[in-house]
């Protein structure tokens, strides 16, 4: 075919294809490099390689986690830290945004703070002058991580919603994004839950991906002058892509990730190239080439 997007966003067998046109490597985890539970077959390989070359590389993931919390499920899964040299969340920077307020309507949130979540998630709050409270009426300001169980679904948490909306009380959410894979299956998340609540009227800031504040820290810390010698690579058009294309860089799409299902395929095994220009066509920068699986 002749459309002119298959020539901008080639599909390739493995990273390797463009690794000599980059210096730093922005790369999401979950979907990338893991199914949730345990790492794709390739990918610390593929890790390894770019090193062996010489590559900075910072793994940037939307995740309601502290940065040592989300190393240690990496080491868990058997990640070696060597093979990457920073690693930043989307939790690490909402607990450094309460813990420094550089915003006026992060000062304006208070200090009484409804959690939705997982229980491990209540870390974003620890070591901070604040209260957790357990019910709206006693809250300034709601702090959304996730479900509070797995078994949760939306509809558990409209009645709570209405109540805090009532309330008139902002929600930060701190993972953007609106599915997450676990064990490969594709589940409802924090972000879902941040749209269900600004649709029914109450007022919702995000912390994390497309928006450009995670990306800019990992420039700060791959330290590399030249922002065109930056690729991110990620699974979701929405977060990953849209937000590296925000700021400007290259992106890389693993089309094995979260959008496998749209994509028809299962994992490693690539899709066509009419369902990839469907797909990708309405990203404002679409992604310079795809990948199936993040290999070498």
């Amino acid at each position: 075919m002749s459309d002119g997007l298959f020539q901008t966003t080639p599909i390739v067998t493995g990273i390797s294809a463009v690794a000599n046109d980059y210096d730093g490597f922005v790369i999401d985890t979950a979907g990338v490099l893991h199914d949730g539970s345990a790492l794709y077959p390739g990918a610390a390989d593929a890790l390894r390689h770019l090193k062996a070359r010489g590559k900075k590389i910072c793994l940037l993931t939307n995740q309601a986690r502290r940065a040592a919390s989300a190393a240690k499920l990496l080491d868990d899964m058997g990640l070696e830290r060597d093979l990457y040299d920073h690693l930043l969340t989307s939790g690490e920077l909402a607990h450094q945004w309460l813990r420094h307020r550089p915003e006026e309507w992060l000062r304006d949130l208070g200090t009484a703070c409804l959690h939705f979540g997982p229980i491990r998630d209540a870390e974003l709050i620890h070591g901070l002058d604040m209260e957790a409270v357990d019910q709206p009426y006693l809250a300034q300001f709601v702090l959304c991580t996730g479900f509070n169980e797995v078994e949760d679904v939306l509809a558990d948490y409209e009645e709570v919603f209405r109540i805090c909306i009532s309330k008139d009380l902002p929600l930060l959410c701190a993972d953007p994004e609106r599915w997450r894979l676990a064990g490969g299956e594709r589940l409802h998340a924090a972000g879902a839950m941040a749209r269900r609540y600004g649709k029914l009227g109450g007022d919702v800031e995000y912390c994390g991906l497309p928006f450009a504040d995670l990306y800019e820290r990992c420039f700060d810390v791959l330290k590399i002058a030249d922002r065109s010698r930056i690729l991110a690579i990620g699974d979701n058009l929405t977060t990953d892509i849209a937000g590296a294309g925000g700021v400007g860089i290259d992106s890389v799409l693993v089309t094995g990730g979260i959008h496998r299902e749209e994509f028809g395929t299962v994992w490693g095994e690539p899709p066509t190239e009419e369902r990839l220009h469907c797909i990708v066509a309405a990203t404002p920068k679409p992604p310079c080439a795809a990948l199936a699986a993040f290999v070498w």
